[in-house]
């Protein structure tokens, strides 16, 4: 599933799972969704719904976090990296 543009909208996401959570079909809400400009399948809704609960249930430890983003901040700067980090 390619993920729209605008979709990385927490307020989206989370507007789709209280829907279904409301016992919408997700056909109504792809519906209504296409209403209001989101161009969304009703196969895209359920795949939303269904990975929103496993969503923030791991937790990486802080020193990786800070090893990441160090590792970023040090790969923006290097011209022989051929992609970013």
């Amino acid at each position: 599933m390619e993920l729209k543009a605008h979709l990385y909208r927490l307020e989206n996401i989370k507007a789709i799972h209280d829907l279904a959570n409301a016992s919408v079909d997700h056909h109504v809400i792809a519906v209504f969704l296409s209403a209001e400009g989101i161009e969304l399948t009703t196969l895209e809704v359920t795949n939303i719904v269904n990975t929103y609960d496993a969503l923030g249930k791991e937790k990486l430890p802080s020193k990786k976090v800070q090893a990441l983003i160090a590792a970023k901040k040090i790969g923006q700067e290097d011209e022989n990296l051929p992609c970013p980090v």
